[in-house]
């Protein structure tokens, strides 16, 4: 899929369907000229979801951001307790889901940057019509405010590669191998790992592997 790192503009996933676009959402606070449903995590994320599987196939994403899950589960959507590629992320805000005290948030998954970091994109009700975010799992809640909870990302159905990871074992060759932070140079080295030690891939990402520790380059290394 191709990341969004733009506001949607006359783009009919984002426009009201009483104004000729394909979304059941409200109209957006401050309303957008060019894209209608938005400033609302709800019609932003309702739109962007539809928009990578590439019809309005699941209109009914329109309720409030925290009851999301109940809603997806309704329409025969499937959650994951972590983040995935495409799928829309859920916050809770306050200690029920009646609305009285918040009704959440929601936002879509871009980029998996690590197990412990990813790049969304969101709207806000009052507030920005659209933004991308770097979020990090650093307290639990996805970089949101201790009002909220991570209740889980509703998986796309478009996004082949959200199947189960078959894990697997690798003895490393190389004598000292790094384990970086995410998937790739530019991430902080946290450990080193020594020759002949065997760990469990849990997950790839473009050649590098996720060990329990951090992530470690696969070509250092050969399955046992």
């Amino acid at each position: 899929m191709k990341i969004r790192t733009t506001k949607p503009a006359n783009n009919k996933f984002y426009i009201r369907k009483a104004n000729g676009g394909y979304s059941l959402c409200i109209k957006g606070k401050p309303t957008d000229p060019k894209a209608n449903v938005l400033s609302n995590c709800v019609g932003y994320a309702c739109g962007r979801f539809n928009e990578i599987i590439g019809k309005m196939k699941y209109p009914e994403l329109n309720c409030n951001a925290e009851n999301f899950i109940e809603r997806a589960k309704s329409i025969g959507l499937k959650i994951s307790n972590r983040p995935v590629l495409g799928g829309i992320m859920v916050w809770q805000k306050g200690s029920t889901l009646s609305g009285n005290d918040g009704v959440g948030h929601v936002a879509v998954v871009e980029r998996i940057d690590s197990s412990n970091q990813i790049y969304t994109s969101e709207s806000a009700y009052g507030g920005r019509a659209f933004y991308n975010v770097t979020r990090k799992n650093t307290n639990g809640r996805w970089g949101a405010g201790s009002a909220y909870r991570f209740r889980g990302c509703i998986i796309n159905p478009s996004i082949e590669d959200e199947k189960e990871f078959k894990k697997y074992y690798i003895k490393v060759t190389a004598n000292r191998l790094n384990v970086r932070e995410g998937a790739g140079t530019q991430y902080k080295v946290i450990k080193t790992i020594k020759k002949d030690e065997k760990w469990l891939i849990r997950d790839e990402k473009n050649g590098w592997g996720k060990i329990r520790i951090g992530w470690i380059k696969l070509s250092y290394t050969k399955k046992v």
